[in-house]
């Protein structure tokens, strides 16, 4: 199965979807430290999202609600839940993915199947029967959301947003400019500029005096 959305896939850098992104269409997500992308598609209210986690610059994790998307000819948007469908795809729930409203399967670890119930949570449905209403591609799996540490002891010294990560999540003080193109981050009265896409150091000021202690090209 291809982890695939709009020529987008799990695992790609964000330098392949940089041109589409700016700051209308693109937020950070604070908590996950994720940049995510909404390309405009939607069920009523539910929106498509493209998630890119900042500590690696790559895509990794994507939700589709597209009715003109179809992931496979048995999986399309509309279609009810049916005990073959379930057992083709190894669909299970456990008690989160049942509260929630989704389905997980054992033959394809990434992919989860999101579903309305039939009981209004979408207009257009309201005969209590469970139907697919869009999917997510989950490669959250493959990294490392929990860093601990920072890579460098000295954040001045630091090349790459990875080197003193740790430090500017925890602070809480991570943000960005999309249309520039820019990540910004403060630690010690120090403000720290990084290369969206390359996550490179561009420059650090001393906040106090307003003078750069280094800059980069």
């Amino acid at each position: 199965m291809r982890y695939e959305y709009q020529g987008i896939k799990l695992g790609d850098s964000i330098e392949k979807i940089i041109d589409l992104l700016n700051n209308k269409n693109t937020k950070l997500w604070k908590f996950y430290s994720y940049l995510t992308y909404e390309p405009g598609s939607a069920i009523e209210d539910i929106t498509s999202k493209i998630h890119v986690y900042l500590y690696t610059g790559t895509i990794v994790f994507i939700q589709i609600f597209d009715e003109d998307f179809c992931l496979a000819e048995d999986l399309k948007i509309g279609t009810p839940i049916s005990k073959e469908m379930i057992e083709k795809y190894g669909l299970y729930e456990d008690d989160i993915a049942e509260d929630e409203g989704y389905y997980e399967s054992t033959k394809y670890k990434e992919l989860i199947i999101d579903i309305d119930w039939g009981t209004g949570r979408l207009e257009r449905y309201n005969d209590g029967i469970e139907r697919i209403i869009g999917y997510e591609f989950n490669g959250q799996g493959e990294i490392n959301l929990n860093i601990r540490k920072d890579e460098i002891d000295n954040c001045l010294e630091c090349k790459n947003l990875k080197d003193i990560f740790y430090s500017l999540r925890k602070t809480n003080t991570i943000e960005v400019d999309v249309d520039k193109r820019e990540i910004y981050g403060q630690l010690d009265n120090y403000k720290f500029t990084f290369d969206l896409v390359t996550r490179n150091i561009k420059s650090i000021q001393n906040l106090e005096t307003r003078e750069f202690v280094k800059t980069y090209n």
